[in-house]
């Protein structure tokens, strides 16, 4: 791992769906200019036929500015609150094994390496810039080091629907808008049965995402995990987000 010293650093968790951010922030904008323009038209006696346009063009471009304001406070603040909650639900040892998947910039990871004093927090992701600003392995370390976390994480490359661990290895898996992102539905059930390998009986399991959770919660059903929970809606991210609870059996 990097061992340059990140702690008088803040952390950057990035902004998730940045393409989308930048799509609803310039075309809101742009809206909201050609609005004004038509204003100034009709006030000039210019294309009188302009006047109207200005309401759909003002209304729309304060639509989308504001869905840009909201996803970028989901990024920034929204999804920071949601992980202490969750992450809080769960009953710590302090010893336990914990899987990220999809980890991202280490927002759940550090969550939970924060709840840890003998264990370990497990990252793993394919780092695409597209799904999270500034994405990457390097990143993420020094959000670690920032955090001052360092001795209780490890950080992977590794796929959701192929994960290279032994069988009941965690205590806990996590995962935080990532799966949405396989986009074959084969895919997902391939990334969920994974999950549910490699967790411990009587392990926990909790995954946050903007799509599919009815899906995940169908097939957690069918692999026989315990106490099944969807909860939700939450719109930190505008697009509802739902989170997914439930516990591994242990054998009798």
């Amino acid at each position: 791992m990097p061992s340059l010293n990140a702690s008088h650093k803040r952390p950057n968790y990035g902004i998730d769906a940045p393409n989308v951010v930048r799509g609803l922030f310039v075309g809101g904008s742009a809206a909201l200019i050609l609005g004004r323009l038509c204003l100034f038209a009709v006030k000039r006696g210019v294309m009188p036929w302009t006047r109207f346009a200005i309401a759909p063009c003002l209304s729309m471009g304060c639509i989308l500015v504001l869905e840009a304001g909201v996803m970028f406070w989901g990024s920034k603040v929204g999804k920071l609150r949601l992980r202490d909650k969750l992450i809080a639900t769960l009953p710590w040892r302090g010893d336990e094994r914990v899987l990220d998947v999809g980890c991202g910039h280490g927002l759940m990871l550090i969550g939970a390496a924060k709840r840890l004093r003998g264990g370990k927090a497990t990252g793993i992701d394919l780092w695409q810039k597209e799904d999270q600003a500034g994405n990457s392995r390097e990143a993420t370390w020094q959000n670690v080091l920032a955090e001052g976390v360092e001795d209780r994480v490890e950080l992977h490359d590794g796929d959701a629907r192929k994960l290279s661990f032994t069988d009941n290895f965690f205590d806990v898996v996590l995962s935080s808008w990532a799966l949405h992102n396989i986009y074959d539905p084969a895919g997902r059930e391939q990334a969920i049965r994974e999950i549910v390998r490699v967790l411990k009986p009587g392990g926990h399991l909790v995954i946050v995402d903007i799509r599919h959770t009815a899906e995940y919660a169908q097939v957690l059903q069918a692999g026989q995990m315990k106490d099944v929970t969807r909860i939700g809606p939450n719109f930190i991210f505008v697009i509802p987000s739902y989170t997914l609870m439930a516990t591994k059996p242990t054998p009798v």
